[in-house]
């Protein structure tokens, strides 16, 4: 084989790795933060419940709820860990509750029903967007019965 055939088949398979990479986009089930945008808020000094409406909006959160009640709207409520990360809770009432820290832009939360028709989110614009892109859009869908999910 030639040197420019050699070339040319190298070049063919470098660009088809990365066209094919591009095309599965960033979703790699990893939320990846760096700089300031991996600063979270202080824990939250007042212990009080914290009730998800209370995440959207376009302003940073001041504080992040550690150790807190996350109250959900139907009345759903789960303690959060005294450490930032994500945690979901299925308990068995059709609906799949989850939640995760997002650097900078604090808390996000998201209830799905057990066949993923209903989901509702709740945090910063900009969290949202970074879990939609690290997990993909149905991320609050990923403990929800499999065999529920049409």
């Amino acid at each position: 084989m030639s040197l420019r055939v050699f070339a040319a088949v190298l070049l063919a398979v470098l660009v088809g790795t990365t066209l094919s990479s591009c095309a599965a986009g960033p979703r790699d089930g990893f939320l990846t933060l760096s700089g300031s945008d991996a600063t979270e808020p202080p824990a939250c000094t007042v212990a009080a419940p914290v009730r998800v409406e209370t995440l959207d909006g376009t302003d940073l959160q001041s504080c992040l709820p550690s150790g807190q009640e996350l109250v959900f709207p139907d009345g759903y409520r789960e303690m959060l860990g005294e450490t930032s990360g994500s945690s979901a809770s299925s308990p068995g009432a059709g609906f799949a509750y989850q939640w995760v820290t997002v650097g900078r832009w604090g808390l996000v939360a998201a209830r799905a029903s057990d066949d993923c028709s209903d989901v509702q989110e709740w945090g910063h614009p900009e969290a949202l967007r970074r879990v939609h892109e690290a997990f993909g859009a149905d991320w609050a869908c990923d403990d929800t019965e499999p065999s529920d999910r049409g």
